[in-house]
């Protein structure tokens, strides 16, 4: 019972992290919001600090893409508080 509500959990994280995650790069794109990546997009020059939305890089590579899933969030709030109780039962279930 235990293996499938994890296997459940991380099947909603899934879907909810994507739907933030789209709906947040349609935000960052409503906004008028520019997009950088890894450390190409650190070296770049802005000049206005605020039109950027920079996606840092952790130790393995991977693009961290909190930035996003906040801005997606913000609009759909349901789906953001879904989200975080679903990690949090999952995380909690781990334990």
């Amino acid at each position: 019972m235990k293996f499938c509500k994890k296997l459940w959990l991380k099947r909603q994280i899934k879907k909810y992290e994507s739907f933030l995650l789209k709906a947040g790069v349609e935000e960052a794109k409503r906004r008028g919001k520019n997009i950088h990546m890894g450390l190409e997009g650190r070296a770049m020059i802005n000049d206005d600090i605020y039109e950027m939305i920079y996606l840092d890089q952790n130790e393995e590579g991977q693009t961290l893409i909190a930035p996003l899933l906040a801005l997606g969030a913000e609009n759909h709030y349901e789906e953001g508080r879904k989200y975080y109780l679903y990690g949090k039962m999952l995380e909690r279930m781990d334990r």
